[in-house]
């Protein structure tokens, strides 16, 4: 539906192995601490060979408060199983890459999913909460 809280949307962006390997224990992590926050998600989806700049012209069709997008990192780095779960404050075509929050290295190696998805859901909270992402958020 439009105009939700909080919109999640998975992208294999440069690695399917990292979502094939995580985001089915993060998204649940992460669905149940955002309605714990007594925030409203829309339908999370999925956006094959999608990268980080999609979310901004999700931001314009859906017009959530705060999107969330989980992409494969580049491979090559530690593991080719490491996600990132990026979020912005109402992304748009305007919205320039300091606008965005970013947790990276999720993986079994790094930040499990699952504590991942509880920490994420976190920040979307003080992002929610602040109206700000990115740099803004620590200003």
């Amino acid at each position: 539906f439009r105009s939700p809280d909080v919109q999640l949307v998975v992208a294999d962006g440069l690695s399917s192995s990292a979502i094939d390997a995580n985001a089915l224990d993060f998204i649940p992590a992460f669905e149940e601490t955002i309605k714990n926050y007594g925030l409203k998600m829309g339908t999370p989806f999925f956006v094959k060979y999608a990268r980080v700049a999609l979310m901004d012209d999700i931001g314009e069709v859906l017009s959530p408060t705060v999107i969330v997008q989980l992409v494969g990192e580049r491979p090559g780095l530690v593991t080719a199983k490491s996600m990132s779960a990026y979020m912005c404050y109402k992304p748009n075509k305007k919205t320039i890459e300091s606008d965005r929050t970013l947790v990276s290295n999720i993986h079994d190696g790094g930040m499990p999913p699952t504590e991942a998805g509880a920490h994420v859901a976190s920040i979307v909270k003080k992002i929610f909460d602040a109206k700000a992402s990115g740099l803004k958020l620590n200003e």
